[in-house]
């Protein structure tokens, strides 16, 4: 991948972003901007704290840092000890994603603590859109016990954007005021906030050998908690993974993953957030990912069941017809046995078969088939011999420390193989997508299998116009979109539109198109299924969203532009500028059907850039635009 990468080292007396007071005052790390800016201070009864603001408005008030290691809390009667190191971070990379390219553009402060007679460094990055603070571990530390990294909400949230507690992250999201989320009980994040003028999410990045982190809210504040090690771990490495390009160390020390906060004030800067993706690492040196392509995809699970061997020609062939780049054989193909032919064999059939008409495979797997660093490497092995070019790992253990370093493993291996990599039942993304361009998308979300008669499952309205603001914010999710079953869309009369504009709001560099081929192929939407981009060049977010009621996102790949407006539960009308257009175009128009959900009324005409659209939306509705 090419990359230009520039960091600049100087001292102190040099280095005109940083300011260090004295301790009384703190350390104020600027971002490059100068617009915002974190004071790390030692505030009562010596706890390392920190606040953000943003201008001179606080977005974050005095919140608590530190990470108890071998029992000893550090942030608990710390000290600063001597003059900070700082570091410039200015370089791009690219991305496949709601854009082309990334600017990770930082300021970067380690700052040296006591506590307890214990040594470390708390670092803290600063950028134009946001905050990440980790901690290295005290040379000989043996355990974790916990953390008191905490976000001090102030009193002008407005709205809150939060999930329920899964384990695969897979219960439903919300949008509430910040009292309506339980208290003392873990959520998963990542969470958003609306306050006066800005807009924060709360996650973190870099996550590769500690348990997966959730938050607990107490009051207006959350903290760091880890909900599937209550009681800590030891700090140990898996003894079967080998050499990892990723091994939790940061310049050579053992570290926590970043805590981060994106603050922004407007959405289309939230959403284009490259904050987690930022804090990792680049690929290793002399990496080659320029094998990663993105694509459309159709499999059969969601619709069908099980695959019939029998059947996937007529899949694969109506990926071809589709013009879909991919498909995925699904759990059930372990079970094939015919003419004497085992699975394998009859896997390697389908997918020479798909290979011959263009269409490239991707399998599914149990983890449990590969927890085994050599297990799964000999797996692995013998999925790439047969021609598959990618992995869907499903049904995967909580995200413990051991799980997270055999998440590494995985990684690892599908790099070195070639095999593009999909987990399912899984833990959230923490922005290592930059470090590895393969892990191209992941579950750990309440996707369409929450939408299903055959479960009897349902999903509620609010549901959709959540998720950009929840989930979406740690990464690409396989939500698995567009139902356009009229049986599957009685229950909640989701419309057409609202099922297609998932697609375009809805980030997965392979998007894996939840419903049977049938209902695509006889849409009058069929063409528009042929073209639509599952990666951008420029993402922006109308106007007219607002978070947990109607979400609308206009993004450009090339010189096209689509846009999807999805809405929740109330009735409304929406009314989109067509500004960002620079000339007079054909635009084809996919409004809700009047007399039924499952019906769509098409418009071609003609739009310039002083054109507004207003849309009327029912429930459930939605609109999808191509320019």
């Amino acid at each position: 991948m090419n990359k230009m990468t520039k960091f600049i080292i100087t001292s102190i007396a040099l280095f005109a972003g940083i300011n260090l007071a004295a301790a009384d005052n703190g350390i104020k790390i600027d971002s490059p901007d100068k617009q915002l800016s974190v004071l790390v201070s030692i505030a009562h009864e010596g706890r390392l704290s920190y606040s953000i603001k943003s201008g001179s408005i606080e977005v974050l008030e005095t919140s608590p840092l530190g990470i108890t290691v071998d029992s000893v809390d550090l942030g608990k009667g710390a000290k600063f000890t001597s003059t900070p190191l700082f570091c410039r971070i200015d370089e791009t990379y690219p991305v496949l994603g709601n854009h082309t390219t990334a600017h990770n553009f930082a300021q970067e402060a380690a700052i040296p603590i006591v506590t307890s007679g214990k040594t470390f460094q708390l670092i803290v990055r600063v950028y134009n859109d946001g905050v990440g603070i980790r901690y290295t571990l005290p040379a000989g530390s043996k355990r974790i016990n916990g953390e008191s990294t905490s976000w001090n909400l102030p009193a002008n949230v407005t709205k809150a954007a939060w999930s329920g507690f899964s384990q695969c992250y897979e219960e439903p999201s919300y949008t509430t005021s910040l009292d309506k989320i339980p208290q003392d009980k873990p959520v998963m994040g990542p969470i958003t906030f609306e306050m006066g003028g800005h807009y924060l999410s709360i996650s973190e990045a870099d996550c590769e050998t500690f348990s997966d982190m959730a938050f607990v809210r107490k009051g207006s504040r959350f903290t760091a908690d880890f909900p599937f090690e209550k009681q800590g771990w030891d700090i140990k490495r898996r003894s079967d993974n080998g050499p990892l390009v990723l091994d939790g160390t940061y310049h050579g020390q053992l570290v926590s993953p970043w805590r981060t906060t994106v603050v922004t004030k407007n959405l289309t800067d939230l959403v284009n957030s490259d904050l987690l993706m930022n804090l990792c690492p680049p690929p290793a040196a002399r990496t080659d990912f320029s094998w990663v392509q993105p694509g459309r995809c159709l499999w059969q699970w969601w619709s069908v069941g099980s695959p019939v061997y029998e059947d996937q020609k007529n899949w694969y062939e109506a990926a071809a017809k589709l013009k879909w780049e991919y498909y995925l054989v699904d759990d059930g193909w372990r079970d094939w046995r015919k003419d004497g032919k085992d699975q394998w064999t009859l896997l390697a059939e389908v997918i020479s078969y798909g290979k011959s008409i263009g269409v490239k495979s991707i399998v599914w797997v149990d983890s449990k088939e590969m927890r085994e660093a050599g297990k799964r490497r000999a797996y692995l092995e013998k999925i790439k011999a047969i021609g598959a070019v990618g992995i869907k790992i499903d049904f995967i253990p909580d995200a413990t420390s051991d799980i997270m370093q055999w998440y590494m493993g995985t990684t690892q291996d599908c790099a070195e193989l070639k095999l593009m990599l999909n987990f399912h039942g899984s833990v959230k993304p923490t922005g290592l997508r930059r470090t590895y361009p393969m892990d191209i998308t992941r579950e750990a979300v309440r996707g369409s299998e929450y939408h299903m008669t055959r479960y009897k499952r349902i999903a509620s309205l609010e549901q959709d116009v959540c998720l950009p603001f929840t989930r979406l914010m740690a990464g690409a999710a396989d939500i698995t979109p567009v139902i356009l079953d009229p049986e599957q869309l009685t229950t909640q009369k989701f419309t057409w539109a609202h099922e297609f504009a998932q697609s375009i709001v809805y980030l997965s560099p392979i998007t894996h198109f939840t419903d049977h081929y049938k209902f695509y192929l006889q849409s009058p939407m069929f063409d528009l299924f042929q073209q639509i981009p599952t990666v951008w060049d420029e993402t922006k977010v109308l106007s007219c969203t607002s978070i947990g009621e109607v979400v609308a996102y206009a993004r450009r790949k090339g010189d096209t532009w689509w846009i999807g407006a999805m809405n929740g539960a109330g009735q409304r009308e929406i009314k989109i500028p067509l500004d960002f257009l620079k000339k007079a175009t054909k635009a084809t128009l996919i409004y809700d059907g009047k007399l039924t959900n499952t019906s769509i009324d098409r418009r071609e005409q003609v739009v310039s850039p002083k054109d507004t659209l207003t849309v009327k939306l029912v429930p459930g509705g939605g609109f999808v635009a191509r320019l």
